[in-house]
């Protein structure tokens, strides 16, 4: 059986889709504690299916929502869920399955950190905003007035960890000037 990790993401996601097809397509399959299976979920499931969502605008987020669920189900199961997915706004990528972590830096003596996922499909990495630094409160606030490309950062997975820190630390600083030229404006 293989394991897939799906992320969808982006700003102002339509939740009340998602959970629908959550609930109706996934929970029917979910592994239920102990590892008993569901009676619905067939006793040679294909795929181990794993699924969380990040919305960029922190109303709408509800962190982990499903991430700590597991769902047991076929290809075509999967290919049907990953189909409706592809109807609704947002991104729907499929990410390495326990590649998710978190990458922390300093800014002028702040702390700030970010969520990342590493892709399949083109070994890029996506970082994104998180709640984990308690200077991390103000971008999370303000992260969905931000303009698209600021809202989240992709890079690519094989730069070494030099340009990697000089990426984030640039676009955090980005991010943070954008927010004070907000502020300036109203």
């Amino acid at each position: 059986m293989k394991t897939v990790f799906l992320l969808s993401y982006g700003c102002d996601l339509d939740h009340n889709n998602i959970d629908y097809l959550v609930k109706e397509r996934l929970k029917p399959f979910a592994r239920c504690e102990g590892n008993i299976l569901n009676k619905k979920v067939s006793r040679h499931p294909e795929i181990l299916l794993m699924y969380d969502v990040y919305d960029v605008n922190l109303n709408k987020h509800v962190d982990n929502k499903y991430y700590l669920e597991e769902f047991l189900i076929n290809e075509a199961h999967f290919q049907a869920f990953e189909y409706s997915l592809s109807k609704l706004k947002g991104h729907h990528i499929q990410c390495r399955p326990f590649a998710r972590g978190h990458y922390e830096l300093s800014i002028n003596g702040k702390k700030y950190s970010t969520r990342v996922y590493q892709t399949v499909a083109n070994d890029k990495e996506l970082f994104f905003f998180d709640q984990e630094a308690i200077h991390n409160t103000r971008l999370r606030e303000k992260n969905h007035e931000l303009p698209t490309e600021l809202q989240w950062l992709i890079l690519p997975k094989d730069i070494d960890q030099t340009e990697r820190e000089t990426a984030i630390f640039d676009w955090i600083n980005e991010v943070l000037n954008f927010i004070g030229q907000m502020k300036i404006k109203q």
